[in-house]
């Protein structure tokens, strides 16, 4: 546990509109499944029907497929909101990228969930037509990016073109759980699920997820609406680690929840919503998403909030960048996923993002620049605020060892009806049955 500041962040004065985790979250990602009562069996059904598309054209993404693409200078970039640096409506590491390679970027903030940007690219993958975009950007801690592996509708990467990745990706994300040898993905950002609090009402949290059960703190205590992470924190409250459980373990984590609820320690079930109710003051603990207490954090009115990574360890989820299947641009898409891992690129990504970074390497490149990325940092500064060593120097950024080993990989689900098992138990739970 370590109380993410630094008497460096000096951040009297600074509007807060320039944080965009406090003004501009990116929240919806966490909220579709629960708010659409996890319709994911009828969202499945048409898709599955079409799985035997898996086998068609099975020589896409082999090394003679791609020998034979061609660079088109054009891409186009399907991503969340405020994801990537920004200065005056531009991006410099796309502006970079431009100029470095020719290719044009068309970039789009187009995601806003999983679930409903799956319903919208699943029509044209499942007629085998381009969906408009080369790359996009799926979670592993829900469903989707799955359903994509399993129907045979992401593209096979080129290994060959991965230099960067295979010489400066960090432990979190080469060869993850979800997409073992990194087959279809690579990362764009991560981040843990884990605990914040006020460490002026919590005077002696301890270490454990534990204080999220404790009695001590009833009707205090914020749990998050979403299934698959509520699900995902009682399997740690029992000791299981939640991609190796079962559905006996399952039953065993609902009843946990269950009873903190009749409890009254919950104060309530919170989308995105709960770091406002944090910051508020009505609820002193709460399940979190880490970048969420850093970027609070570095506003001098939110000093009090504390990022918690207990000992049985936090939720590490990933956003992937992946090429749907019919992607038009395919080497136009490889250069440019590789072109993020590029120490000096993901230090200018980073600044802005303050998430973890997939790139260990790109920390000294905050400290010392060395490249194009000196004056791209320097123009950014005056919009960001703060010194680069602040983000440099974030556990919560460049995550030290102890916390790598303290990350933890999601279930991943081998069928619907494991789905519909996981969120007949928990799903209620929030719902109020």
């Amino acid at each position: 546990m370590e109380h993410v500041n630094n008497e460096a962040m000096n951040t009297e004065g600074i509007d807060p509109s320039f944080w965009r985790g406090l003004t501009q979250p990116r929240f919806s990602r966490r909220q579709a499944l629960t708010a659409s009562g996890l319709g994911l069996g009828a969202a499945l059904a048409g898709s599955m029907g079409s799985a035997t598309m898996a086998g068609a054209a099975s020589s896409v993404g082999s090394k003679s497929w791609w020998k034979s693409q061609k660079l088109h200078h054009t891409l186009n970039f399907a991503n969340w909101p405020y994801y990537i640096d920004v200065l005056a409506g531009k991006h410099p590491s796309l502006q970079n990228f431009t100029k470095q390679t020719g290719i044009k970027v068309n970039y789009f903030e187009v995601i806003q969930d999983n679930a409903s940007f799956y319903q919208k690219i699943r029509p044209s993958l499942a007629a085998g037509q381009y969906t408009g975009y080369d790359i996009v950007v799926m979670t592993n801690n829900n469903p989707q990016l799955g359903y994509l592996m399993q129907l045979g509708w992401l593209v096979p990467l080129d290994h060959a073109m991965m230099k960067n990745f295979n010489k400066y990706a960090g432990p979190l994300i080469k060869s993850p759980s979800w997409d073992p040898g990194n087959k279809y993905t690579m990362a764009w950002q991560s981040g843990w699920t884990a605990i914040g609090y006020n460490n002026k009402k919590v005077k002696n949290p301890g270490d454990s997820v534990d204080i999220l059960f404790n009695k001590k703190y009833a009707g205090r205590v914020g749990m998050l609406s979403d299934p698959f992470e509520l699900g995902s924190v009682g399997l740690l409250a029992i000791g299981v680690e939640p991609a190796k459980s079962t559905e006996s373990d399952w039953a065993k984590a609902a009843k946990k929840l269950q009873q903190q609820k009749s409890d009254g320690i919950v104060a309530a079930y919170y989308d995105q919503s709960y770091i406002q109710h944090l910051k508020n003051g009505d609820i002193d603990i709460s399940m979190c998403y880490s970048g969420d207490i850093f970027q609070a954090d570095l506003n001098s009115k939110y000093k009090d909030l504390t990022l918690l990574i207990p000992h049985e360890g936090a939720m590490l989820w990933t956003d992937n960048m992946c090429i749907p299947k019919y992607a038009q641009n395919p080497l136009d898409a490889m250069t440019a996923m590789d072109y993020f891992y590029s120490p000096v690129t993901q230090s200018v990504v980073e600044y802005y993002n303050d998430y973890i970074c997939p790139v260990p390497a790109a920390k000294q490149q905050l400290l010392h620049p060395t490249g194009w990325n000196k004056a791209a940092l320097a123009s950014l500064k005056p919009e960001i605020g703060l010194p680069y060593s602040v983000t440099a120097n974030s556990n919560v950024v460049f995550p030290s060892p102890a916390r790598v080993k303290a990350s933890k990989p999601y279930y991943n689900f081998k069928s619907q009806t494991e789905i519909d098992a996981w969120t007949s138990l928990f799903l209620p739970i929030i719902q109020g049955a």
